[in-house]
Formats: C-alpha cells, structure tokens, sequence
C-alpha cells in the first residue's frame, strides 16, 4: 500500500496542479538558486521549532531545567515556538508549490502533513499545561485535554500511514526507537536497568534480523518486528516495577502529553526526510 494525496483526494490534487502551471510558480521552479533558498530557511525554522519544543517538553517530563518552573520556561520559549511555526509553515507551503508534483504524490509527504497537525494540537497542549500554577502533577485542563485527545488520533492516524506506505516503514522504526528512548525520561530508579536492556533488546534483535536476512532465509512474518516487540514488553515490564515502588507519583497528564508531543514532532521530521526516498 502508498497513500498521497493524489490518491485521497484527486479533485483537490488536480487544483492545485493548476496552481503549480501559474507563470510565478512555474520561473521559480525553473530557477535552482530561489530553492536552495527557500529549503534552507525551512530547515533554519524548523531548528528553532524544534529547539523551543524540546526545551519546554523535556522541562514537563523532568530532564532538564529542573529548577525553573515550567510556566517560566513556556514563556521564555513561546515566541521562539510561535516563529517557529509560522516560518516552518510559510516555507514548507513555498516548497510544496515549488515541487508541486512530486509532493503530492508523495506518500511521505501526505504522513509529514497528518502528523504536523498532531504535533502542533499536542504543541498546544504542552502551552496549556505549562502556563498552570504546578504543570508537574496538574492537568492541562479540559481544553488540553481535548487538544490531546485529538491530537492523538492524528498521530496514530500519521503512524499508520508510515507503517503502511511502500518504503516508509524504516521512518516508522527511526520512530519508535525514539519513542523508546525518550520512555527512559519517565522512569526514575529503573532507568539504568531499561536502558540496558532496551540496548540489548535492539542491538540484540537487529543483528539477529540481519544475520538471518543476509544468510537468503525468510524466517517468520513477525521476525522483522521482534525488537519492537521485545522492546514494547521491556516498557511494559518496567513500567510495572515504577508503579510498585513505594511513594511513586503517576506520571501526570501533563508529562504524558510531553512525551506524544515530543513523538509527533520526530514523526514530522522522519517523513520529511524520508520525502526523497518515496
């Protein structure tokens, strides 16, 4: 299966096609240097975007700038998160007329733009839950909630389409490795333990993967996925032992919600570089 937007929606493709044929849009595609241009400035937005999101989400979840408050934090971020933003969407809009044909039929792409509106509604929810008198062990409210709930079901939706599109589902691995990493910023006296045993987890099952591969044998269907399953199970595990130590607080919407955030952003980025690759 590879979905894009040429699939899903043909009528709104053959518009903008149209665009793309209007005399601006066609002498900038004609001319090398105005791209080189705009994909640099795209690449300088999306480091300040990603630099404002990781300071605040690695502030909720504990693992950095521990003794300022998050409120603080967010208000020090937030015109670094909104510039961001917009000059990720301005030039990311300008790509796309630039290289209208092949974004659009691009499955790469159609994930990188479901999973930007996840990561900017998780954004939103971050911004909600840090502005709160303790963001620590209070929620983000029924609005950021809402925006969670939300938010989730597009980055799902995003996941999905990565695991299901030809070629994509080595981004959806880059993915959950991350994911897997950053889970090490929820725990606290498991931490050394995981992370040992998610290095052997994958080093383990990745070598594994590519000896039996390499040796022209097939193996089981669920072979391929037999780090991500074992490393789903260690989570699972040490999340069990967190929860049974004495005194341990739950980890707060608030954190959770920093962590999708964190992972819907790493998603944005994935599909975007695995453009060039479908």
């Amino acid at each position: 299966m590879s979905a894009a937007i040429r699939d899903f929606a043909p009528a709104l493709a053959a518009q903008i096609d149209k665009i793309s044929q209007l005399p601006f849009i066609r002498y900038v595609n004609e001319t090398v240097w105005i791209f080189a241009i705009v994909e640099t400035a795209h690449l300088l937005f999306l480091a300040i975007l990603g630099g404002a999101v990781l300071i605040l989400n690695l502030r909720l979840l504990g693992a950095t700038l521990g003794g300022l408050p998050a409120r603080e934090v967010e208000r020090a971020t937030r015109p670094w998160l909104i510039t961001g933003i917009a000059g990720t969407v301005a030039t990311g809009f300008a790509m796309g007329l630039t290289a209208v044909n092949t974004m659009l039929g691009s499955a790469a792409f159609l994930v990188k733009m479901v999973a930007l509106v996840a990561a900017i509604l998780f954004s939103l929810a971050v911004v909600r839950a840090a502005r709160r008198d303790d963001p620590a062990t209070a929620d983000a409210g029924a609005g950021g909630s809402v925006l969670a709930v939300f938010a989730t079901i597009w980055w799902l939706a995003s996941l999905w389409l990565f695991m299901a599109g030809e070629g994509l589902r080595s981004g959806a691995f880059l993915v959950a490795l991350a994911g897997f990493v950053l889970f090490a910023a929820l725990t606290t006296r498991w931490r050394r333990l995981y992370l040992l045993g998610l290095a052997a987890i994958l080093g383990g099952g990745i070598l594994a993967v590519e000896w039996i591969s390499g040796d022209g044998a097939q193996g089981p269907v669920w072979l391929p996925f037999a780090p991500i399953i074992g490393a789903t199970a260690l989570v699972a595990a040490v999340s069990a032992l967190e929860r049974r130590e004495p005194g341990r607080v739950a980890s707060s919407p608030a954190r959770l919600t920093a962590f999708a955030s964190t992972l819907a952003w790493i998603t944005v980025a994935a599909a975007g570089r695995w453009i060039g690759f479908s």
